[in-house]
C-alpha cells in the first residue's frame, strides 16, 4: 500500500484561503501538515491547531524555512537557503525559526524542514542535523553520501503550477489523478502531495475537492494510506 502526506504551504495564519482548504481535508478525514513559515506565522494560528488537534484532528506544523525571504537575487532560481549563503548564516536562520516554532506549537512542531522553493545545499544539510532535525521534505532528493541521519520525504504530486511569469495556472484534475496513479505505481515509499492553498479558490476549489474525493477513494479501496509526515518518520 502506498502511502502519501499531504503538505500544505506558506501556512501563516488561519485565514479564510487556509480554512476553504482545510475543511475540505477535515470533511474528507484526510491528515493535513502544514509548512509553516514562523517568521510571519501569527498567534492565532497556533491557538487554531491547538483547538482542531484537542479534537483528534491529525494536524501538524513542519519548519518552512525562516521568512520566506528571497536570497538569490534571480527569481526563476529563488532560494532561502541555498549557494548564496554560507553555512553560518543559513544555521542562524534554521534556528530562530525553530525557536519559534516551539514556542508557538509546542509538541505540535515536528522536527521535519520544508526549504522555501524546494532549494537547499550541503550547509542546509549540515545545519539541520546539528540543529537537531529528524528530515527534510522537498522535490529533489539528498545527494549521495550528504546528511545521511536525515530522511528524505519527497514530494511527487505538484498541485499548482504557474507560468513564466509565476502566475497560478488553472488546476487540471487529469493532471492531478495521473500523476498520483504514477506515484501510487512507483512501489511502497512514501511520496507527498503539496499544496499552496492561497491559489486555490473559484473554479480550483471545486477541482481541488473533486481531487480529495479522488484521494479518499483510492484509501477505501486499499490503495494507498495518508499519514502525517511525523509518523511517517515512525516508519522509516
Amino acid at each position: 500500500m502506498k502511502i502519501f502526506f499531504l503538505r500544505c504551504d506558506d501556512v501563516t495564519k488561519p485565514d479564510p484561503a487556509f480554512l476553504r482548504v482545510f475543511s475540505l481535508l477535515k470533511a474528507a478525514e484526510l491528515p493535513l501538515s502544514c509548512a509553516v513559515i514562523p517568521g510571519l506565522a501569527e498567534a492565532g494560528l497556533a491557538a487554531f491547531f491547538r483547538a482542531e488537534t484537542a479534537g483528534e484532528t491529525r494536524l501538524e506544523a513542519l519548519q518552512h524555512g525562516f521568512t520566506h525571504a528571497e536570497h538569490s537575487g534571480n527569481k526563476y532560481l529563488k532560494h532561502e537557503f541555498g549557494p548564496s549563503r554560507p553555512y553560518g548564516t543559513q544555521r542562524a536562520d534554521i534556528a530562530a525559526g525553530k525557536k519559534v516554532m516551539g514556542k508557538m506549537f509546542g509538541k505540535l512542531s515536528k522536527p521535519v524542514f520544508v526549504p522555501p522553493f524546494h532549494v537547499y545545499n550541503s550547509d542546509t544539510l549540515k545545519a539541520l542535523g546539528a540543529l537537531g532535525f529528524k528530515a527534510i521534505s522537498a522535490s529533489r532528493p539528498l545527494k549521495s553520501g550528504q546528511a545521511r541521519a536525515l530522511i528524505f520525504l519527497g514530494t511527487r504530486v505538484t498541485v499548482n503550477e504557474y507560468d513564466l511569469k509565476l502566475k497560478p495556472r488553472p488546476l487540471s484534475l487529469n493532471l492531478l489523478k495521473s500523476r498520483t496513479l504514477a506515484a501510487l505505481r512507483e512501489g511502497t515509499k512514501p511520496a507527498g502531495i503539496y499544496f499552496h492553498h492561497a491559489d486555490i479558490k473559484g473554479k480550483d476549489l471545486k477541482i481541488f475537492s473533486v481531487y480529495i474525493s479522488f484521494l479518499k477513494k483510492l484509501e477505501t479501496r486499499g490503495l494507498a494510506r495518508f499519514a502525517l509526515a511525523s509518523e511517517i518518520l515512525k516508519i522509516m
